[in-house]
């Protein structure tokens, strides 16, 4: 039997065993009917002037990181610049969905700025994220969540239901849906692939536009190059304009392996104004693997890897000090050439970002890592039977999704798109909108197209600074994949705000090594990349991963 036939029932098969080893008990599905609150998540703005009107948008999450839709209470503000302008109090009212929105916040001094919250019936203290603010911003920072999937392919509830809790519920500058091309194990692959060329990328697209708002929130138009059943690792597909994107598919024969999609996509590029890039994503999971070393890969093209999403990170492997190494599905693949610091020692230019892949109408907070729960009634009966609702009911092996952090000029479908194919962006977990400024001899990851040294012997100055969302545990300068200076901070999840900045600063006078994968791949530069972790009282630390820049002689 072929690979094709026999693919849906290995999926099958997998999916089942999951079920079967993590089916909760009864008791705890019906403890987690009832919703209890648990914190507050705080979200303004990143970037801002003196005096900009800012919105913050606060919600009450539960015990399972459900929106506590029923939350009654009044929530004290303050702030760490005695100049801002806020509201000194919140209130919050049952049946108000959990979430309160209030503008014309402002900063006065520059720096970096939090807003403070605290419930007033207990006295817990919740921290917003932090604001970067200046007069002057070369570049400002938007976030993300761009690898998403609806009720059109394997996920529950509508792309439109998501848009509008991304933009209005957790705040996000940027979100795409991804729905497959193909799928496998309940769709046939067939089946699907007809249904996206019939109406549903058509749809998608239109949704796109429907929500794209210049300024305010950019939408993608985009698929999943999928490939199914079970033939390798995915790609995203992502277009500029809708009126030029082109649903090329997985099984075209002209188009079913890495290198002839991007040989179609070349082509395309060449007959368009607008761009297109493509990300691979989870390349290291053992059923969806994407192996670098055995493709001839496109780095113009596929300028980023989704370096982390809910399945996990695949940065590097669990066994070399991963904390969210690949559990979902058949796990971590044993093999060289999965990750992405491998793409890195063959020579690959590939920037980072994170997302979601979450598949449901949660834009910014995929919920499959809490505690198993019963989706609500009005769940079921608006979003449907999709992974995204079914997911929630098993422990499902997953971690928070992901978050990128997106160094554009301005927030535009045309300055997002810039920004993926020049690598302006980093990654975080969700929901942690962590301030990361990398940069080596004065070089961030959005100018990391210029030469960075003189000759392989010049001193380089490597210069980190982070504004966390908790406090700072460690951060580690990663150099050529080894670390070669760590910061170290705080373990204690509880410290003040001054534990949520830190400063770092090294000089390498050492020469430009480079890295070999093998006899004809390597790159002759040094590879930087910053990896933040916050402490975290959850078994899931908030964490950054920014880079690379690359250091080579002019």
């Amino acid at each position: 039997m072929n690979r094709t036939a026999i693919g849906p029932l290995i999926k099958a098969v997998e999916t089942l065993k999951v079920f079967a080893t993590s089916a909760p008990s009864p008791r705890a599905l019906l403890a987690n009917r009832r919703q209890r609150f648990d914190r507050l998540h705080a979200i303004l703005p990143s970037t801002a002037t003196p005096g900009d009107s800012l919105t913050l948008t606060v919600q009450a999450w539960d015990q399972c990181e459900r929106l506590h839709r029923d939350f009654d209470a009044t929530v004290t503000l303050s702030s760490t610049d005695a100049e801002a302008t806020y509201p000194r109090t919140l209130t919050f009212e049952s049946g108000n969905g959990g979430v309160v929105r209030t503008d014309g916040i402002r900063f006065d001094t520059p720096g970096i700025h939090y807003l403070t919250l605290t419930e007033d019936r207990t006295g817990e203290r919740f921290v917003s994220n932090p604001v970067r603010v200046a007069h002057d911003h070369d570049r400002r920072v938007y976030w993300g969540d761009i690898h998403l999937h609806s009720i059109r392919s394997d996920g529950a509830g509508d792309a439109e239901a998501g848009y509008r809790f991304g933009r209005d519920v957790m705040d996000l500058d940027v979100a795409a849906y991804t729905d497959h091309d193909t799928m496998g194990f309940f769709i046939p692959p067939s089946w699907q692939r007809r249904r996206m060329h019939r109406t549903y990328f058509d749809d998608l697209c239109a949704l796109a536009d429907d929500f794209d708002d210049p300024g305010e929130f950019v939408t993608l138009p985009a698929y999943e190059w999928t490939k199914q059943p079970n033939m390798g690792g995915h790609l995203n597909v992502y277009f500029e304009d809708s009126g030029d994107a082109a649903l090329i598919d997985s099984l075209a024969d002209d188009a079913d392996t890495y290198e002839r999609v991007w040989a179609r996509l070349r082509e395309w590029d060449r007959d368009h104004d607008s761009r297109v890039v493509t990300v691979p994503h989870h390349p290291a999971e053992a059923m969806y693997p994407f192996d670098f070393a055995s493709v001839d890969y496109d780095d113009d093209l596929a300028p980023v890897v989704e370096v982390y999403s809910q399945w996990g990170s695949s940065e590097r492997p669990g066994s070399e000090g991963n904390p969210f190494p690949l559990a979902m599905g058949q796990g971590e693949i044993d093999e060289d050439g999965h990750y992405v610091q491998d793409a890195h020692r063959m020579g690959y230019r590939v920037g980072m970002i994170g997302s979601a892949d979450f598949h449901g109408p949660y834009p910014g907070h995929s919920i499959i890592h809490t505690r198993p729960h019963l989706p609500a009634l009005r769940e079921w009966r608006d979003a449907g039977l999709g992974w995204g609702n079914i997911w929630r009911v098993w422990n499902e092996q997953s971690y928070p999704g992901g978050l990128t952090a997106f160094l554009a000029s301005e927030l535009t479908r045309e300055s997002i798109m810039s920004a993926l194919r020049a690598r302006s962006v980093y990654a975080t977990t969700q929901p942690d909108r962590i301030l990361v400024d990398f940069r080596v001899n004065g070089v961030d990851v959005a100018d990391q197209d210029d030469a960075v040294v003189d000759t392989g012997a010049s001193t380089r100055t490597v210069r980190v600074e982070v504004a966390g969302t908790a406090p700072v545990e460690t951060v580690e300068i990663v150099k050529n994949n080894s670390v070669w200076r760590t910061l170290d901070g705080t373990d204690n999840p509880d410290a003040g705000l001054d534990a949520y900045t830190v400063t770092g600063e090294w000089v390498d006078d050492d020469p430009i090594t480079g890295m070999r994968w093998d006899e004809t791949r390597g790159t002759d530069g040094d590879v930087y990349v910053a990896r933040v972790t916050q402490a975290s009282n959850d078994p899931y630390p908030g964490v950054a991963w920014v880079g690379p820049i690359w250091v080579e002689e002019r």
